[in-house]
């Protein structure tokens, strides 16, 4: 009896460390996971400037989910990877066909482990012309801010939403 009773006195005081050691055992390896998760939304999001700067709409868009959504900086509405990499095609053989696109995650943040919101800042330089509505920046090039939602698929992240606006040069005081 004596020795089920410290047996039982032993294994309650060494519970709560061992479930303390596992809990943080767990935060640690969430926070590894979560680390590795952005590395490769962050090299998603390079690729896609990689293919861009190569002329290639179908790499730029091979991040994109099948049924994503577009909303372009100058307020055109896409439905569908494929409609959004013709839209793509079409500018990177006209008015963008040598630009170089920058583009800097500004934020990465997590939703659940599995929904990502992305803040992009991005910069489009050496183009020819730009759509009806958009101006450069007092620099020549186009500063946009786009904000993606990204799912984890069992292919790995894909972009679900694309939403781009441009950034507004402040008027001049007069």
């Amino acid at each position: 009896m004596k020795r089920s009773l410290a047996l039982v006195l032993v294994l309650l005081a060494v519970a709560p460390s061992a479930t303390k050691a596992r809990g943080m055992s767990s935060w640690i390896s969430y926070l590894h996971d979560r680390r590795e998760d952005e590395h490769a939304i962050r090299e998603m999001i390079d690729a896609s400037t990689v293919a861009w700067n190569a002329g290639d709409a179908v790499g730029y868009v091979a991040v994109f989910d099948p049924d994503a959504t577009f909303t372009t900086a100058v307020g055109a509405t896409l439905v569908g990877k494929k409609a959004f990499q013709a839209y793509s095609d079409e500018l990177l053989h006209t008015i963008f066909r040598a630009s170089h696109l920058a583009q800097a995650v500004a934020e990465v943040r997590f939703v659940s482990k599995d929904i990502v919101l992305l803040d992009i800042e991005t910069r489009l330089t050496d183009f020819a012309a730009l759509p009806a509505g958009l101006k450069p920046s007092p620099d020549g090039s186009l500063h946009t801010r786009l904000e993606e939602v990204v799912v984890r698929s069992l292919g790995g992240w894909r972009v679900i939403s694309f939403h781009d606006v441009d950034e507004k040069v402040p008027p001049s005081p007069s």
